[in-house]
């Protein structure tokens, strides 16, 4: 008797239902992504964040960068609103900002630790330990296939994740000072230009949905954690916001992909097996 599926019929991209989802998440990823990146809305006139940032570079004798944000604009996109708002906890240490600034630096600080739970080498680690746990312990036959579909979509989104930074050459924020807007260079091999989307935020998104579907009484729980590891990436200054939302559901549907199909190959050769 075949096992039932883990994968939620809504979500199941091998189903009409699942993949009319799937292509809304995508849309509404990529109107969040052009909302995030590319539309001005924090005015630069008494922007604070903004100008604690030029200010830090003025105090230690550097100059900013001519390019950016530009003579001609006006206003900031999300992102970059959100980097200053990071960058000014870190750059301006001695800041006086009660409460609100020494919270944001502690988050930052255990940002710096715990963005390393979602290294991808890492969790494709973890996630072969655990699959071959499946074969030792019986009792854990159950977790197999998710686990083993987890494997293949975390090396599937993995391997695009890489070929879309590339492609993609978009500049990584750490260095805001020496940006442009847009800072982008297609076909950049540069590690600083590789900033679209977040490998971090692809293997969490993997990690979520596998727990998801092996635990999905916890889903909220689950869900909590992908945001707090895709907003490391944000307070350590290594993404901007808009690259961990495309990451997050890149790794999250490759793992629903794989495992349907996995689901459905034992299905049939079960049924091969019975009919013998």
């Amino acid at each position: 008797m075949s096992q039932k599926s883990v994968v939620p019929p809504s979500l199941d991209p091998l189903d009409f239902n699942g993949l009319r989802n799937w292509s809304l998440l995508l849309f509404i990823s990529l109107v969040l992504f052009l909302f995030s990146s590319r539309l001005p809305i924090y005015s630069l006139s008494d922007n604070m964040a903004h100008s604690t940032w030029m200010k830090f570079y003025e105090d230690n004798g550097e100059s900013t960068a001519s390019g950016w944000p530009g003579e001609t604009r006006s206003a900031l996109t999300f992102d970059e609103q959100m980097i200053l708002e990071v960058r000014r906890t870190w750059d301006t240490q001695n800041s006086e900002e009660g409460l609100a600034g020494s919270t944001l630096r502690n988050l930052r600080s255990i940002a710096g630790i715990t963005t390393h739970l979602s290294e991808g080498f890492a969790v494709l680690l973890v996630l072969f330990l655990a699959w071959g746990i499946t074969y030792w312990r019986p009792q854990l036959e159950r977790f197999r296939t998710p686990l083993k579909g987890a494997l293949a979509g975390a090396i599937s989104a993995g391997i695009l994740a890489r070929l879309l930074k590339i492609g993609f050459g978009r500049g990584r924020p750490n260095e805001l000072i020496y940006r442009s807007f847009p800072d982008w260079e297609p076909m950049s091999l540069e590690n600083n230009h590789n900033s679209l989307p977040s490998g971090h935020a692809t293997a969490t998104g993997v990690l979520v949905m596998l727990l998801s579907m092996l635990f999905p009484r916890w889903t909220p729980l689950w869900c909590v954690l992908g945001v707090w590891l895709c907003s490391t990436r944000v307070f350590t200054a290594d993404h901007w916001p808009s690259d961990t939302v495309i990451g997050f559901i890149l790794g999250a549907f490759f793992v629903v992909l794989w495992t349907s199909i996995l689901e459905r190959q034992e299905e049939r050769n079960q049924s091969s097996i019975s009919s013998r």
